[in-house]
């Protein structure tokens, strides 16, 4: 009569098959457990088969893989000759690659079997793992419909394994295959993650670098400039450019979206404005927006907003010009408080949308002392409060009520009523805020 080993649930004499049914729910609970703690996919290998052979005893185990191999080729990744515990995930390169024989036939083979007495030929180049074993069942793990991987389970006599064990081993080796190679990906998720963090951390060290490192001294004026990016990096750019003359430039800029492909694109608005041209506010526009065009920054869902002004100290006259940027603001102490002055004369098409259409014209207003002069990106005025109502000009008047004689103080009372008006949110939009007052 042929010997069998006994199923888990006959394992147990005198035990009862509820009893046996609840030692195992236990059994399997606690291989979930200690599943579920480990942190990298060696370790939960080792658990896996560790609480594999206390469910299915067994005299030996090997492992195959044909992952990235070509037929016929595999790798023995686990065995139990082996005194070294091999890491699959990293001695890759360590482990022999063979060629057909029984592994290869069953790896292949894409299939669950029970062999007993298998003949290893004296040329099986997996002979050492297999030879002196009598009876062996092999568990293939599936993968992308495929069994990439297969697991051998040896005993040194025959009929140790049965084909009734063949669903249980399967399933528990096909979910661990799929858990620990969730595992895989997440850590290198994790890696990548690492690295795009670090990387973005690079970029936006850049970005503050091409800022402008202090505040200017520019006679007549008092001159402060913020911003909060939305991510790590953006695409807000401002700056205060001397000229040669005696003049100041003044540029704002917000590129569409946030992140590193803005900031990248921020880095190019930052070059245009210092390779000069800035004297005339329009023609640099007309400039930079050709440069965009003949890049092609359209099909890619980019385009740049962009306002430059020349304040000359000597008449106190401000000459801009505006390419699709919200018009900045001017507060003058002798007018009512409802009445304010929209920079709004001048708007002409976004840089890089359209070469033949964009249109930029120049316009010039009287500066007066007291006079108050706001530059913002849109990322302000439209960031969404609690309520889902944007920030809007009117709260950004507001906080020049009363003016303070340090417009340092001005500038953080807007980010404070900013936050205030988000519940503390972080900013879905890159917030931009320079302001200019003469004195």
């Amino acid at each position: 009569m042929e010997k069998r080993t006994p199923d888990i649930a006959e394992r147990h004499p005198g035990g009862d098959g509820q009893h046996d049914i609840h030692r195992r729910i236990a059994a399997v609970a606690t291989t979930m457990r200690d599943l579920s703690r480990a942190e990298d996919p060696q370790t939960m290998a080792r658990v896996y088969l560790r609480h594999l052979r206390e469910l299915f005893p067994c005299d030996g185990l090997v492992a195959a893989s044909r992952r990235d191999l070509p037929s016929p080729h595999y790798r023995v990744t686990r065995s139990t000759l082996w005194s070294e515990d091999f890491n699959p995930w990293i001695d890759r390169d360590r482990l022999p690659v063979l060629t057909g024989g029984i592994l290869g036939d069953l790896l292949y083979g894409d299939e669950a079997r029970v062999i007993d007495d298998p003949e290893v030929a004296e040329d099986d180049p997996a002979r050492e793992h297999l030879a002196g074993y009598r009876s062996m069942v092999a568990i293939p793990m599936y993968d992308q419909g495929r069994a990439l991987n297969l697991l051998v389970l040896l005993g040194r006599n025959p009929g140790m394994f049965n084909a009734g064990q063949l669903p249980d081993l399967v399933l528990t080796a096909c979910l661990y295959g799929r858990a620990s190679g969730n595992l895989v990906l997440a850590r290198k998720l994790e890696e990548q993650l690492t690295e795009l963090d670090f990387e973005l951390k690079r970029i936006a060290a850049v970005q503050r670098a091409m800022l402008p490192h202090a505040v200017p001294s520019i006679p007549g004026l008092q001159v402060r400039g913020k911003l909060q990016t939305a991510r790590r990096a953006g695409g807000d750019y401002h700056d205060f450019i001397p000229l040669p003359d005696g003049r100041w430039a003044f540029i704002i800029a917000d590129v569409s979206g946030s992140g590193g492909s803005a900031a990248a694109l921020m880095a190019v608005v930052r070059t245009l404005a210092h390779a000069g041209g800035l004297e005339q506010p329009a023609a640099w526009l007309a400039k930079a927006n050709t440069h965009f065009c003949d890049a092609g920054i359209k099909p890619l869902d980019f385009f740049v907003t962009a306002f430059a002004g020349v304040y000359d100290p000597a008449t106190l006259s401000f000459t801009y010009s505006s390419a699709g940027h919200p018009a900045p603001r001017l507060l003058r102490p002798d007018l009512p408080r409802s009445q304010r002055h929209l920079l709004d004369g001048v708007l002409g098409l976004a840089l890089g949308l359209d070469e033949s259409e964009a249109k930029y014209e120049t316009a010039t207003i009287q500066l007066k002392v007291g006079d108050t002069l706001m530059l913002y990106t849109d990322g302000i005025v439209d960031a969404p409060g609690v309520t889902g109502s944007p920030f809007g000009l009117k709260r950004l008047d507001q906080a020049f009520l009363p003016p303070e004689p340090d417009i340092a103080k001005q500038v953080a009372k807007v980010f404070e009523l900013l936050k205030l008006h988000s519940g503390g949110r972080l900013p879905e939009d890159d917030q931009t805020l320079v302001v200019v007052r003469v004195h």
